[in-house]
């Protein structure tokens, strides 16, 4: 059986909020518990934002499965290195990565079917075939230029396995940073390659060639779980407000009205 360890890293000063959210993502707090461990890393984080931090995830997260670290004055590609290494002193075989601007869609479909999840988690865990899976967006559902090689049925669960190549016929990045789960090998294999650039938008421009370019397996699933919020940082989304942006994920849950919009007015106003 696979052991799969959760990682998602928070930078700066300015992106508290992602954390904050935490206390009503129920998809991303599902998944992370199936996992054997939890951690989350600061990079080049204030003790402040980190000391408060500490009190949102420890009220979230059983503490036998918490892991914090803290990264400053390395680069991001340091980082994910250092993670790998923490990651088989764990005797962990798989990282699931969440970005923190990675957020669960909080729909009542999902919260009501979160046996979905378990499908999707308990398969990855017991089929050695497939070692790098992702959950993010609708990227995976299959359209006429992107057709699965095969399809795993369980349930109301559809997963799908797919030759990388095939994803730039529909200009979607074979590789990108959005929710996975991949076996360590392959991402250590893909971290320490000869004069890697250190930045992850680089970094993920260098796997997205590789990953079109080469053949690699990528499932899918027909499930949409987890998205990107971008509400900080170079890919910023401007097209939406904050409350119209995090609407996408939290407003259908009973917390939209009475906690999130604050917190949104309070954060952008």
């Amino acid at each position: 059986m696979k052991n799969i360890v959760s990682w998602t890293q928070t930078y700066g000063s300015n992106r508290l909020i992602n954390l904050q959210l935490l206390e009503y993502d129920v998809i991303g707090n599902y998944l992370r518990n199936k996992c054997k461990y939890i951690i989350f890393s600061f990079h080049n984080c204030p003790d402040y934002i980190y000391q408060k931090s500490i009190e949102i995830l420890k009220k979230l997260y059983n503490e036998d499965k918490l892991i914090l670290i803290q990264f400053n004055n390395c680069s991001y590609l340091q980082c994910y290195r250092n993670i790998i290494i923490k990651c088989k002193e764990l005797n962990c075989t798989d990282i699931c990565q969440i970005q923190d601007d990675q957020h669960g869609i909080n729909s009542n479909e999902n919260i009501n079917n979160l046996k979905n999840l378990d499908d999707i988690i308990q398969t990855y865990k017991i089929n050695n075939n497939i070692e790098y899976l992702h959950i993010f967006g609708e990227q995976s559902k299959p359209r006429p230029n992107l057709i699965p090689i095969d399809t795993i049925k369980i349930n109301n669960v559809e997963i799908y396995k797919y030759d990388t190549r095939d994803f730039k016929k529909c200009n979607i990045y074979a590789w990108n940073d959005g929710t996975y789960i991949i076996n360590i090998n392959i991402i250590e294999e893909l971290l320490f390659i000869k004069n890697i650039p250190s930045d992850v938008w680089r970094i993920e421009l260098l796997f997205k060639n590789i990953f079109d370019n080469m053949q690699f397996y990528r499932y899918g699933t027909n499930k949409v779980l987890f998205k990107a919020s971008n509400l900080f940082g170079k890919n910023i989304n401007k097209k939406v407000s904050p409350e119209k942006n995090l609407f996408r994920f939290f407003g259908e849950t009973k917390y939209w009205n009475s906690h999130i919009k604050n917190m949104i007015k309070e954060k952008f106003k």
